[in-house]
């Protein structure tokens, strides 16, 4: 595990001064999007807690460092839920507040990292009302450490006793530098095709390198952007029929597709900021945005959120997506 993150600073920087000053927050919450970093901001703060130079920044170098580094410091506890996603409660969260009685085997903070709990929609209130006694008053030795993609999902008592962290997206500098190290297997050019899939979501370039299945959504929605642009209702419907019958597919391409036509939307209007544009198509989502009312891109996006809303309630995908079809071809008419 590396113990560089990448990504906004100000967490880092609030954490080093509350490490050098004695003074570190043991219940916290990280939340931001898929991709940006969250568990590993949340490893990162363990490292910074355990590390025996105690100034805040992990050394990479210490005993402790070491260990977290090879994943095996006993004192780093992560908590798994099942393959849906949902906590069990006596499996996996009951025995957390039972095991904060027990000091540190090594360090002087024992941290348990729970992760994804917006994913655990079954039991995400009983999951909060089990850990608000531990969140509110953990035993000197314990750090909780929560992420989730929206800090919204939780109770209100959950986030008055916790120090809620935003990950962000990084610059597309930072994300080749992070790509050039993690994978020096790969040419400069597939490292560039990676950034521009990911942009600065590191996690999504990763999945671009990694998964055949997600650089394939991301072609087949820069295709259907393109074949918007071009507004042929035939061509529309022959890039849509690349993902007819896949439904997770189907799904993240309207996901992504989605995000071009937000950034076309930025673009129609001239946003200046670099880090505001997430989509995975730059010169697509410019032309998209030069042809597209501030009206027109509302009326694209909506339609894509009922799109992924009727692909969720299980409707037919073949008539779903003809119906995607027409719809964006009557917009950009």
């Amino acid at each position: 595990m590396e113990l560089r993150f990448y990504g906004n600073r100000e967490p880092l920087e609030l954490i080093r001064r509350m490490v050098c000053k004695n003074r570190e927050q043991r219940s916290i919450l990280i939340h931001g999007e898929k991709g940006l970093g969250k568990k590993h901001l949340a490893n990162y703060i363990a490292a910074a807690y355990l590390c025996q130079r105690h100034d805040g920044v992990p050394c990479g170098e210490c005993k402790s460092c070491r260990m977290i580094m090879h994943g095996t410091h006993p004192d780093i506890i992560k908590v798994s839920a099942n393959a849906n996603g949902n906590y069990i409660i006596d499996e996996s969260i009951r025995p957390i507040v039972s095991d904060s009685a027990v000091m540190p085997n090594e360090s002087r903070y024992k941290v348990y990292i729970i992760p994804d709990l917006d994913k655990s929609v079954n039991t995400l209130t009983a999951v909060q009302n089990i850990l608000l006694k531990l969140i509110e008053e953990p035993p000197e030795h314990v750090v909780v450490i929560l992420t989730a993609r929206s800090k919204e999902i939780f109770l209100p008592t959950i986030i008055s006793r916790t120090l809620p962290l935003a990950v962000s997206s990084v610059s597309e500098a930072e994300s080749e530098e992070y790509l050039k190290s993690a994978y020096p297997q790969l040419s400069v050019k597939d490292i560039l095709l990676a950034v521009a899939a990911g942009r600065g979501n590191i996690g999504r370039c990763k999945a671009y390198i990694e998964s055949e299945d997600f650089a394939g959504c991301v072609n087949a929605a820069r295709e259907l952007c393109d074949t918007v642009i071009s507004a042929d209702e035939y061509k529309i419907l022959k890039a849509l029929f690349a993902v007819d019958g896949k439904k997770q597919a189907a799904r993240q391409t309207l996901e992504l597709f989605g995000e071009i036509g937000a950034d076309a939307c930025l673009y129609h209007v001239g946003t200046s900021s670099a880090t505001a544009y997430v989509s995975c198509y730059e010169q697509g989502a410019q032309q998209l945005g030069n042809i597209l009312s501030a009206a027109g891109g509302a009326e694209l996006y909506d339609a894509v959120l009922d799109c992924i809303g009727r692909i969720d309630a299980n409707c037919n995908l073949s008539l779903t997506l003809n119906s995607f079809a027409v719809r964006l071809s009557d917009i950009v008419k």
